[in-house]
């Protein structure tokens, strides 16, 4: 009985033709994230509604403010407490969460934590998305996360509100500005009182289990950086393996009576 040749396809050849390769695995009990607090429809409908009561006059306000930029204007109280868009909102909540990121990475800090309205010192407290209506996620995902390490303790904690869809088209409608899906107010804003109570009384904290020790006193409890945990398993992958093309059909020219091939309409031009 004759051998197979090499490339024949014998099973010792296809071992041959694999060689050995170290896959990465990350080990990270971490990667789901934190959740959103879930609202109920009837209270976002409630928030919504207050939201566009307390806005308002802060809507005509910035109306006003650029119809005519020329006219000297009295501030409007909610002016400098209030956050509308992406990046003036993450800025916000990235400054106030510094002192929570440097404990976190064990390193010594010198930025105060945020205060609370009791201090008379500016902490942004209340964070509303409209999450429905924003079609990417990239712009959403961060919030849970970056919300909780703004906060400024356990018991204090920046409160992140899903808004019910079409709120964007409502917000920008109060507002007087297009685009409006992302909104946040200080704690300290007096005119808000009505709006925070409901939040504060039906929508619960953002909850990140494994970071749960950030606020703790003691700097033996708090969380700790680790570098991630990487391992490698040995495996095998096939080598030489071209990848299939399509090849274009060939067209068979028809022969007449004669035996002759005819022409394509092609040829004939």
């Amino acid at each position: 009985m004759s051998k197979h040749a090499p490339g024949s396809g014998s099973l010792k050849d296809l071992e041959q033709r694999k060689r050995e390769v170290f896959k990465p695995l990350l080990e990270n009990p971490f990667s789901k994230g934190a959740e959103w607090p879930p609202v109920e429809r009837s209270t976002a409908e409630t928030i919504m509604e207050c939201l566009t009561q307390v806005l308002s006059g802060y809507g005509s306000y910035l109306e006003m403010k650029k119809s005519d930029k020329r006219k000297a204007m009295q501030e409007h109280e909610l002016a400098g407490k209030i956050t509308i868009g992406f990046n003036s909102t993450v800025k916000k909540l990235e400054e106030q969460a510094k002192p929570n990121r440097a404990r976190l990475l064990g390193k010594a800090s010198t930025i105060k934590k945020p205060k609370t309205e009791k201090t008379g010192e500016k902490y942004v407290k209340y964070v509303f998305v409209a999450k429905s209506d924003i079609s990417t996620t990239l712009l959403t995902s961060c919030f849970p996360l970056l919300t909780f390490a703004a906060s400024a303790s356990a018991h204090d904690r920046v409160k992140l509100v899903e808004l019910p869809r079409g709120a964007s088209n409502r917000l920008s409608d109060v507002l007087r500005t297009e685009n409006v899906s992302i909104l946040s107010f200080e704690a300290g804003w007096k005119g808000g009182k009505l709006l925070f109570d409901v939040v504060n009384s039906s929508v619960g904290d953002v909850a990140v289990p494994w970071l749960e020790g950030l606020f703790d006193d003691s700097p033996a409890s708090a969380p700790r950086y680790e570098k991630p945990n990487i391992k490698f398993v040995k495996t095998t992958v096939p080598i030489g393996k071209v990848a299939k093309t399509k090849q274009k059909p060939v067209l068979k020219k028809k022969k007449n009576r004669k035996g002759v091939a005819e022409k394509s309409p092609h040829e004939k031009a």
